[in-house]
């Protein structure tokens, strides 16, 4: 199931994994990639609103991504205890899990990683 879900992420996404601008005046194409995000990456949480969003990056050199969380969502620690919402701040490693098709899927658990 997860693998499926996974897949389907993938594919949804793909269409949007690189972004391109012009700057007409001169023909220069700037390439921006643009994070495709899966339960498979760590990520590091930009900035979060228990509740209702977190804005995380796969590398400093990806833009932020900001995803809805679920009303029933699930904050752990990595050997998968309950954990407060107040322990995530900008700067933690985390792991998040989705649900739903790619338009209006939401983040139902997040997985606070520990610092290496």
């Amino acid at each position: 199931m997860t693998r499926r879900i996974i897949i389907l992420a993938c594919a949804l996404m793909s269409p949007l994994a690189i972004a391109q601008t012009t700057i007409t005046r001169e023909t220069t194409t700037t390439q921006t990639e643009v994070m495709r995000l899966d339960s498979t990456h760590i990520m590091t949480v930009v900035s979060f609103a228990p509740g209702d969003k977190i804005s995380v990056q796969t590398a400093p050199s990806t833009q932020p991504v900001t995803v809805r969380l679920d009303r029933a969502i699930a904050y752990v620690a990595a050997d998968g205890k309950p954990i407060s919402p107040s322990s995530i701040q900008p700067g933690s490693r985390v792991r998040l899990e989705f649900s739903g098709p790619a338009a209006d899927r939401t983040v139902t658990r997040v997985v606070v990683l520990a610092p290496e």
